[in-house]
């Protein structure tokens, strides 16, 4: 069917957007849960969560699959036999929920037999899904890591919620422990469709694409190389390691953050995040320039790159593949600074959740260009003078929702590598927000030291 591969494979088409270099990225999700059944003796293993990942799987068979790249196209072959089928994990950890949630934000205080196991997942680029589950004392951390190029943020809750309501329905001693196991699921694997249903909209220009094609990155196979030991090993030789760092901006913060900045006056006063989202650009910003004020440029562009779910426009809202698009926020370095956060935070509004698709197809066939991917991907990765910012804002998603039998989560922990300048917004149990951050660690000991940013979020690493 497909070149060397057996005839029984089945193969899915990448549209642009998943096809890129970027979709090599590891998403990584772990949730914690109490469960006082271990304690009772009545649930002596894990069978019933690794029978419903086995089934979510099966019924989501490109989450089995492995990327092929062909001359003309990029695939994702699926294989019937037991050569591509991806495992699940057990493993047990000597500790209590409430030991492990003390530290679940200082991964370098993780026990190191796990942060390894948990490591391996995201660095393990040919493999499109897994999934660890690590038995606790009186718990279990259960986690998910899927290849971007199966799914985004909303994707992968989609398949946690999936395979929950699966496990629930398994849980032993459960009052759902029978009955119809297999519910009806969301199947969308039409991720050609999709990027016609893109291209439907008219294209425009878009000004982060403008910018990268207009810079000099210099030889681009250097940069390819760069990129695939970034991939592998998370760092790059000529740059410093990066951290990911986590903030943690409490309901009440978020509330006092509206208060605080918003006029008296304000007859459409902004939420509190929408609010953040300004404050931290232009802090981190601020702390960039003064860690590194030899290699800025005043007057030069800066980005704050949105993504967003473009599903409700072009697809179902269950559709489990990538369907991110971007929006892009652009100011210079002299106006992020001297810009009151309220005038930059409604500068930005329009861009949340405003998603453009012909903005989305235009960066899409730019990035799938192979030098404007390479140059696009140099400004995140090895640009020595990039301050760009991403924002990737999960935090509405219902995470906390996810009964595997166990009831809600005590907490959600998100632990993909990190790339510089690109935050991960993820729920707080307490309906604030958990921000991971990477960014390098002169730069984030600057923001402890910001009175400026540290009165409304707290630095838990």
């Amino acid at each position: 069917m497909l070149g060397d591969h057996a005839e029984q494979d089945v193969a899915f088409e990448l549209c642009p957007i998943e096809g890129s270099q970027g979709t090599f990225k590891i998403l990584q999700y772990s949730l914690l849960y109490a469960d006082n059944h271990i304690l009772a003796g009545s649930n002596p293993d894990s069978q019933w969560l690794v029978q419903a990942f086995d089934m979510l799987t099966k019924h989501y068979p490109i989450t089995l699959g492995h990327r092929v790249q062909l001359p003309d196209k990029n695939i994702i072959v699926v294989s019937q036999d037991d050569r591509m089928k991806q495992r699940v994990y057990q493993h047990a950890e000597n500790l209590s929920v409430a030991e492990f949630d003390e530290i679940k934000y200082h991964r370098n205080l993780w026990p190191p037999a796990l942060d390894q196991l948990l490591s391996e997942k995201t660095a393990n680029i040919d493999c499109l899904t897994s999934a660890v589950i690590t038995r606790l004392k009186n718990g279990y951390l259960i986690t998910l890591s899927v290849s971007h190029i199966v799914a985004d943020a909303a994707g992968v809750a989609v398949l946690l919620h999936q395979w929950a309501s699966l496990a629930k329905q398994l849980f032993p001693g459960g009052s759902n422990s029978h009955g119809n196991i297999m519910p009806k699921l969301p199947v969308d694997f039409d991720h050609s469709g999709y990027w016609k249903k893109l291209k439907s909209y008219p294209s425009n220009s878009h000004p982060y694409v403008d910018h990268v094609q207009g810079q000099d990155f210099g030889n681009l196979d250097d940069i390819q190389t760069k990129l695939a030991s970034y991939y592998k090993t998370g760092t790059l030789e000529d740059k410093e390691a990066l951290s990911m760092c986590v903030l943690c901006v409490s309901a009440a913060d978020i509330a006092n953050i509206a208060k605080q900045f918003n006029p008296a006056s304000a007859t459409s006063p902004l939420h509190g995040v929408q609010i953040l989202y300004a404050l931290l650009w232009q802090r981190y910003v601020m702390a960039a320039l003064g860690v590194c004020s030899t290699a800025r440029n005043y007057e030069a562009p800066t980005f704050l790159n949105l993504l967003h779910n473009t599903r409700s426009l072009v697809s179902s809202p269950d559709y489990v593949g990538n369907g991110v698009s971007t929006a892009y926020v652009s100011s210079t370095i002299t106006e992020i600074i001297e810009t009151p956060v309220i005038e930059l935070a409604h500068k930005i509004k329009p861009f949340i959740n405003s998603v453009t698709p012909g903005a989305a197809v235009h960066m899409a066939e730019a990035i799938c260009d192979t030098e404007s991917m390479f140059a696009v991907k140099a400004v995140y990765i090895c640009s020595t003078a990039a301050s760009h910012m991403t924002i990737s804002n999960a935090s509405r998603m219902p995470f906390y929702d996810i009964d595997f039998g166990l009831g809600k989560p005590e907490a959600v922990i998100w632990g993909s590598r990190p790339t510089e300048g690109m935050s991960s917004w993820l729920p707080n149990k307490d309906g604030g927000v958990v921000i991971n951050f990477g960014i390098k660690d002169d730069i984030y000991n600057a923001l402890k030291r910001d009175r400026g940013l540290n009165d409304f979020v707290s630095f838990v690493n």
